[in-house]
C-alpha cells in the first residue's frame, strides 16, 4: 500500500524540501561560524553544533512519534535547530582545516585518506544497524542516531587537542612550521574573511576545482533517490535498499584505507610523482566513476543489476577528498578554515538546488512507463559528462 504513486509522491516532495530547509542554516551561518571557531576554540563550537544537530533530531522525533497532532510536513521545521552551530557540515569544516593545517604537505593526503574511511566506516556500522532494525521498529534506528550524537559531544570534551593549545608561547626561531601554521590561524582577524575567500578564488587551480565540488553533492542526492527508485520499479524492501550504503561504505573503505594510500606512496616513492599531480589523476578517475554508475543504475534492467551499477558509482565518491587535497596545495594555511567553510557553503546551494528538483522529477515520474523512473539518474550523469568535457576543455 505504501508503494503507491499517491503515498510516493508526497513523500518525495516532502524529503526533498526538507533537505533544502537543512540546507539553508549552513549558507547563512557557516562560514560566521567558522570564524568564531578560529577565535573562540572549534572544539566549543564543533559542539554547538552537535546540539543543534540533537535538537533537530528531537523535532523529528516528536513530529513522527505523534501523526494524528503533527502533519508530516512539519518536519521541515527541524531545520531551523540547525542554526545553532551551523549542523554537521561546519564540524566538518573546522575537522579538515585542522588536519590540513597540522600535517605535513607530504602526507596530507593520506591524512585525508583516512579521516574519509573513518565517515565510512561509521555508515557501514550505521546503515547495517538501520537495516536489520527498521523491520523490527524504526524506532531503534532513531534511538542509535541520538545516542550517537550524544555520545560525539561526550567523546568531544575527551579529545584533549583544543583550538586555544594551538596558540604556542613565544619560542625561538626555531618554531616548526606547523606551529607557525597553527598559530597564523587561530589569529586571523574577522575583517580577512572576505580577503580570504577573494585570494583564493582569484587563482584559477582552485577555480577549476569549483564544478567537481558543485557536481559532487548529486552523489547523495542520487543515493537517496536510489532507495525509493528500487523499492516503486523493483519491489525491493526499504531494509534492503538501504543495504546500497553499505555497499558503498564498504567500497570507499577498502579504497581509501588500504588500496589508494598504498598506491600513492608506490608511485611518489618510485616516481617522485607530486601529491598534487595524484590528487588531480584520483578526481579525474572519481569522476568518470560517478558517470559511468549513475547510467548503469539508471539502465539496470532488474534490481540485481543495480549493486553493480552501485558498485561503480560509489568508486566515484572519493572526487570529494582528492579535490579537497588537491585546492590545500594552493591555499595559505591561513586561509583554510574560512576556504572549508565556504566550500560547506558552496556544496549546501548545489543540495539546495539538486536535492528538491531531484525529488520532483522523480514524483512527476512515477506516472510514466517505469524506464522513465530512471530520469534522475540520466541527468546526473549529463551533469557529470558536463563537469567531464569543462575539465578536458580547460586541461584540468
Amino acid at each position: 500500500m505504501c508503494k503507491i504513486p499517491e503515498i510516493q509522491g508526497p513523500l518525495a516532495t516532502i524529503r526533498g524540501w526538507k533537505s533544502f530547509g537543512d540546507t539553508v542554516p549552513v549558507l547563512l551561518v557557516a562560514i560566521p561560524i567558522g570564524n568564531l571557531g578560529d577565535r573562540y576554540g572549534r572544539r566549543k563550537i564543533m559542539a554547538l553544533s552537535l546540539i543543534g544537530v540533537g535538537l533537530s533530531l528531537v523535532e523529528i522525533f516528536v513530529v513522527c512519534a505523534y501523526p494524528n497532532i503533527f502533519d508530516l510536513r512539519w518536519v521541515w521545521l527541524s531545520s531551523l535547530f540547525l542554526l545553532c552551530g551551523g549542523g554537521l557540515y561546519s564540524s566538518a569544516a573546522f575537522m579538515w582545516a585542522m588536519a590540513s593545517s597540522l600535517i605535513p604537505e607530504d602526507k596530507r593526503s593520506y591524512a585525508f585518506y583516512y579521516i574519509f574511511s573513518a565517515f565510512y566506516i561509521a555508515e557501514l556500522i550505521g546503515s547495517y544497524l538501520a537495516s536489520i532494525t527498521i523491520d523490527i521498529s524504526p524506532w531503534i534506528a532513531c534511538s542509535l542516531a541520538m545516542g550517537s550524537v550524544i555520545l560525539g559531544l561526550l567523546l568531544l570534551w575527551l579529545v584533549p587537542f583544543t583550538q586555544s593549545s594551538l596558540r604556542p608561547e613565544p619560542s625561538p626561531p626555531s618554531t616548526s612550521s606547523t606551529q607557525i601554521q597553527s598559530r597564523h590561524l587561530t589569529t586571523i582577524p574577522k575583517t580577512t574573511i572576505l580577503a580570504s575567500i577573494r585570494h583564493a578564488m582569484i587563482q584559477p587551480n582552485v577555480l577549476l576545482c569549483v564544478p567537481v565540488f558543485l557536481v559532487g553533492t548529486l552523489r547523495y542526492t542520487t543515493l537517496n533517490i536510489l532507495i525509493q527508485y528500487s523499492s516503486v520499479r523493483f519491489g525491493t524492501k526499504i531494509s534492503k535498499g538501504a543495504m546500497f550504503y553499505t555497499e558503498t561504505a564498504i567500497i570507499n573503505i577498502v579504497l581509501f584505507l588500504f588500496l589508494i594510500p598504498r598506491i600513492s606512496l608506490w608511485i611518489k616513492s618510485r616516481y617522485h610523482v607530486k601529491s598534487e599531480k595524484i590528487d588531480l589523476v584520483l578526481m579525474r578517475i572519481s569522476v568518470c566513476f560517478l558517470l559511468v554508475g549513475s547510467l548503469a543504475i539508471g539502465l539496470a534492467p532488474t534490481s540485481g543489476w543495480i549493486p553493480i551499477g552501485v558498485s561503480i558509482f560509489a568508486a566515484g565518491f572519493g572526487s570529494r577528498v582528492s579535490t579537497l587535497s588537491l585546492i590545500s596545495h594552493f591555499i595559505p594555511p591561513s586561509s583554510l578554515a574560512t576556504l572549508y567553510a565556504s566550500i560547506a557553503v558552496l556544496e549546501n546551494l548545489g543540495h539546495a538546488i539538486n536535492d528538491p528538483s531531484m525529488q520532483h522529477i522523480f514524483a512527476a515520474t512515477l506516472r510514466l512507463p517505469s524506464f522513465w523512473q530512471a530520469l534522475p539518474f540520466f541527468i546526473a550523469a549529463v551533469g557529470t559528462l558536463l563537469l567531464v568535457t569543462f575539465a578536458n576543455k580547460n586541461k584540468m
